[in-house]
Formats: structure tokens, C-alpha cells, sequence
């Protein structure tokens, strides 16, 4: 029996990518088992509102909570055979920080970004209007899951790339990027963006960008285009002037 897949609220844009990325894999490891939050919690020791904060990045957990909601969750999957997602230990690296690889992976080959400034004013803009931007109260649901909204399909290579940056296969990661970027029709960019951006890879959907705008001016221009009709006004931003600093070094080389 395969495992179910969960509609997760969208986490807060201003969520730091550390605790983007742990509440994403802790959601991954919570879609394999059919166990309520309220069940699950009562087997780590906790409230229920508690690994609500975990699972949507409000907070963190102990290292020996943390233990505890992993084997609470193998222990019904051991049932039903099925495999999860990720071990504890790459659990156990990404809360205390010990393998900053599985955090910086993203940063360091991808972000291959010509004008790294040019890329940093863009990044510090987007968390200053992150910020600025006003909460929009989400309904309550039956049950704990709330439906994502309808954004679109995401991309499908995005657990091979976060499973890649977890065993830190930086160059491997990086080139599924730059594959991604310059082999997928314009249409799927935005997807392979916006899937990135919510795993708490920001730094690689900056990449998939970089490297989108070394496509020829056409590609660029549809892949702006598609950016824009996902109302995802900044990327497009970002695509456009990237294309222009790429332009630009080639004339004057």
C-alpha cells in the first residue's frame, strides 16, 4: 500500500530555509503513516498543537522528540512495509547543524550566479516584501491538513534533488539544475521555481533562474512570460536582468 500524500498549508514566505527544509522532510516522513497529528503526538510525549509547530515551521523539536515522532512513525510503516523518506540521521544532521552541507548544498555550486550582487538585491528584496506582506488568515479545515493552493502540478525531480543535497551530492544536485533549466520547456520553469522556493531551496531556484537566462532570447522571453502568468512577478524580474548581465558579459568578452 502505497503511502498517501498530505495537502500541507503553504509555509510563511519569511520561514528561514533551515527550518523550511526540516518541516518539509518532517512532512514527508508524517505522509507515510495514517496516524492523526493527536495520535502521533500522544505517542512523542507532546500536545498536538506542539507538532503542529514542528510541521509547519513554527518551532523545532528536541532532539529526543524528534527520535520519538520518527519511531512512532517507522514503527506503523514496519507494519505495512513501506520505506521512509529519510533516515533519522539526516533527520538528527539538519536540526543540530552538524552537516551545514545539507543546508549550504544549495548555495554553493547553484548558486552559480554571474552577478552575485545582482542576485543578493533581488534576494533582499523579496524577503523585505516577504515581510511586508499581509497575513491572510487561512480557514480551518476538518481534521489537521489543509489544502495547498491551486498553484499548479510542482516539479517531479524535486525528492531526487532534495535526496541529493541530503547525502550531499552537491555536483550531481547541481547538475540536475542546470539540466533542468536548460532542457524543460518554458512552461514547467516557473513549477520547477516555485517547487524549490517551498522546499526551502531558495538559492537553487535563484540557480534554475541563472541558468534559464543563458537559454537563447527567445526561450528567455517565454520563460518570462510563463513566470508572469504564475503571477510570480520577481522571478520574472530576476530571469530578465540576469539575461541582461549575461548579454552583456558576452559583448564585452
Amino acid at each position: 500500500m502505497a503511502p498517501r500524500t498530505q495537502s500541507w498549508k503553504d509555509l510563511p514566505p519569511e520561514c528561514p530555509d533551515e527550518k523550511r527544509l526540516l518541516a518539509t522532510c518532517l512532512r514527508r516522513v508524517k505522509d507515510c503513516t495514517d496516524l492523526t497529528q493527536q495520535r502521533l503526538a500522544a505517542k512523542c510525549g507532546i500536545v498536538t498543537s506542539t507538532l503542529n509547530g514542528y510541521l509547519n515551521a513554527r518551532n523545532q523539536p528536541t532532539p529526543e522528540t524528534l527520535r520519538r515522532f520518527y519511531l512512532a512513525v517507522k514503527e506503523d510503516t514496519d507494519q505495512r512495509g513501506l520505506q521512509l523518506p529519510h533516515s533519522l540521521h539526516e533527520l538528527e544532521s539538519i536540526l543540530s547543524g552538524q552537516t551545514e552541507k545539507a543546508r549550504t548544498a544549495s548555495q554553493r555550486p547553484a548558486v552559480r550566479i554571474s552577478n552575485r550582487s545582482h542576485g543578493a538585491k533581488f534576494a533582499r528584496r523579496r524577503r523585505s516584501r516577504a515581510n511586508n506582506r499581509a497575513r491572510v488568515p487561512v480557514p480551518p479545515q476538518r481534521g489537521d491538513r489543509h489544502p495547498r493552493m491551486a498553484t499548479g502540478p510542482g516539479w517531479t525531480g524535486l525528492e531526487t534533488l532534495l535526496d541529493r543535497l541530503l547525502r550531499h551530492q552537491t555536483q550531481d544536485a547541481f547538475f540536475m539544475i542546470w539540466q533542468s533549466a536548460m532542457s524543460l520547456p518554458a512552461s514547467e520553469i516557473p513549477h520547477v521555481v516555485a517547487s524549490c522556493r517551498a522546499a526551502g531551496l531558495s538559492d537553487a531556484a535563484d540557480a534554475v533562474i541563472a541558468n534559464a537566462a543563458r537559454r537563447d532570447l527567445s526561450a528567455v522571453l517565454r520563460i518570462a512570460a510563463c513566470f508572469h502568468e504564475a503571477h510570480q512577478y520577481e522571478d520574472a524580474t530576476l530571469l530578465l536582468s540576469s539575461a541582461t548581465a549575461e548579454t552583456g558579459a558576452a559583448r564585452n568578452s
